[in-house]
């Protein structure tokens, strides 16, 4: 990913209350909140793709094109 970004890592075990805090109910969870709306993916993150779409990060027609797909 191009641009700048911050990722902070939270040990569920080690800092439960911020886990709390954050509403962090299940691992994995990755967390993006800027720029708005929050959006979360929890669970398995091996399929970038899929991450980048479910964050908002990555428009339906990018990924169709990066498949060479046809719209």
């Amino acid at each position: 990913m191009s641009g700048e970004y911050e990722m902070e890592v939270i040990d569920v075990l080690e800092r439960p209350q911020l886990a709390e805090d954050e509403k962090i109910l299940a691992t994995p969870t990755l967390t993006k909140e800027l720029p708005s709306p929050l959006r979360r993916v929890i669970g398995d993150l091996s399929d970038t793709e899929k991450v980048l779409l479910g964050l908002d990060l990555l428009a339906v027609s990018e990924s169709a094109h990066a498949k060479g797909d046809r719209g």
